[in-house]
């Protein structure tokens, strides 16, 4: 039975993926992430090519904190529901087949992560750091372990809930992986995997002994897993409004006196559309975090066009993710018994959009520029973001809006 429950649930969250994968990966994101991808590529081929013989100060560090970071993608998934803690508690003494299923799962996926990263270290390990392809080999395994040990902690907090105490997971996904990595980079012998081995054993000792003597920690684990659901809906949120995200609102009284009045205003959509998209969480919280994402990203990469493309990719995502912000007030019927017409709401939301990318086109600039100021590349990335401000807020918000009438 367990089993086929987990089949179940697994085709239908990998359904769910699927489904949401055709408007994460659209053509026009798969376009920018080829150039994006290929840039980052170029500047690490370059990197690694011009490192000196002897190794800099700064590349082991790289490596052991890259890896670590690294470490901590592809959480463990169960893909328990709420209603289990009632319906499946007569069924207790068959979870653990279950959870054998669910760890197997999280661990390929896992395990596929952390090679990725692997490959991606690989150039710096052998051409920075001059590492023999078996020390890079044991490197991969250790992650492996590592990514098993970490995995494992998670699924020993169902029968243990002490592992699921801060300090456990401190502990256990970053101090002991961290030691563990130093160890291997810089003394390069076999006793770290000896220790992560050690480690690997104990956890499946004490799950194999709790197991046997402890109730399942339904609550715990119910609410690990949504967490984890929350951020891939966070992620997808990206993209396009998926229905788990719930946002909250927030009352900001002391912003009124910038904001539009309503007895001041001639189209009400104006002071309706600021508002909503200050006060609401899922739309003003999404805005920070690709202004942040687009300010790191211009402080990582010294490259004009790299810099460039990233202040278009990220003007992009912001104007595409507020599109769903014209259809909030459609649920309400008062809104239906203003005077004023389609064209009106649909200008006072592209007056919005223009602010907003104008907002995010100048934080681009000024955070690029900060470190390296170039006039002749402030007039071409100015010139190329308000080009895109138009795009965005004129003919393709009006192709968007009769698409979806």
């Amino acid at each position: 039975m367990m089993n086929d429950l987990w089949k179940k649930r697994k085709q239908s969250y990998q359904s769910f993926l699927l489904k949401y994968s055709k408007y994460v990966l659209n053509d026009h994101f798969i376009i920018a992430l080829l150039f994006f991808a290929g840039g980052i590529a170029l500047a690490y081929s370059n990197l690694v090519r011009n490192l000196p013989a002897t190794p800099l100060w700064w590349e082991r560090p790289a490596v052991i904190i890259g890896l670590l970071l690294w470490l901590q993608l592809g959480r463990s998934a169960t893909l328990l529901k709420p209603a289990d803690i009632v319906f499946l508690s007569p069924l207790e003494y068959q979870l653990p087949v279950y959870l054998r299923r669910s760890f197997r799962y999280s661990f390929v996926r896992g395990s596929f992560i952390q090679l990725l990263g692997w490959i991606i270290a690989l150039p710096l390990l052998l051409q920075g750091l001059h590492w023999d392809s078996w020390l890079a080999g044991v490197l991969v395994v250790q992650q492996l372990l590592l990514k098993f040990c970490w995995q494992q902690l998670d699924f020993a907090q169902a029968y243990q809930p002490k592992f699921a105490q801060t300090s456990w997971r401190f502990f256990g996904h970053w101090l002991f992986p961290l030691v563990c990595l130093s160890w291997l980079v810089y003394w390069q012998n076999f006793g770290s995997l000896l220790v992560v081995m050690i480690g690997v054993v104990y956890l499946s000792w004490q799950i194999s002994r709790q197991r046997q003597r402890a109730a399942f920690a339904w609550q715990l684990m119910i609410t690990a897993e949504q967490q984890r659901l929350q951020a891939v809906y966070r992620l997808i949120n990206l993209f396009i409004d998926v229905p788990q995200v719930k946002g909250s609102i927030w009352r900001l009284r002391w912003f009124d006196r910038w904001l539009p009045s309503a007895d001041k205003t001639t189209n009400g959509f104006d002071f309706l559309f600021i508002r909503s998209f200050l006060r609401r969480s899922e739309y003003s919280g999404l805005y920070i975090r690709l202004l942040l994402l687009m300010i790191f990203l211009e402080v990582m990469f010294h490259n004009f066009w790299l810099q460039t493309a990233v202040i278009l990719i990220g003007m992009y995502l912001i104007g595409f993710q507020l599109f769903p912000l014209f259809n909030v007030f459609e649920e309400n019927v008062f809104i239906h018994l203003y005077p004023l017409t389609l064209a009106q709401r649909s200008a006072a939301f592209s007056k919005l959009l223009q602010k907003v990318l104008l907002l995010a086109l100048v934080v681009g600039i000024v955070s690029g520029q900060a470190a390296y100021f170039s006039l002749e590349g402030l007039v071409l990335q100015l010139g190329l973001g308000l080009v895109e401000v138009w795009i965005l807020s004129k003919p393709f918000w009006r192709a968007h809006l009769r698409k979806n009438a």
